[in-house]
């Protein structure tokens, strides 16, 4: 990966944040709808995904969500099998 020190990245801004009771609390303030992309700060390396694999990630979640999931005890069944 490229090193991206000294680089210029438009329309990037970086704040600080940190998660208080489960919400990520921040002195910065974003216009109304932005999208943010949440780094975490820990030594285990990066996961790098590209956005149809975030976007997939997130239309599981929103199946789970929707109660189209399947039990943890049927997945770990189903993986043992494999």
């Amino acid at each position: 990966m490229p090193s991206l020190t000294g680089a210029i990245l438009p329309h990037v801004k970086a704040a600080r944040a940190r998660v208080v009771k489960g919400k990520i609390v921040t002195r910065a303030k974003f216009p109304e709808g932005s999208e943010l992309t949440i780094v975490l700060r820990e030594r285990e390396p990066p996961i790098d995904l590209t956005s149809e694999e975030e976007e997939a990630i997130l239309r599981g979640i929103d199946s789970i969500r929707s109660g189209k999931g399947i039990p943890l005890r049927e997945l770990r069944a189903l993986l043992h099998r494999l």
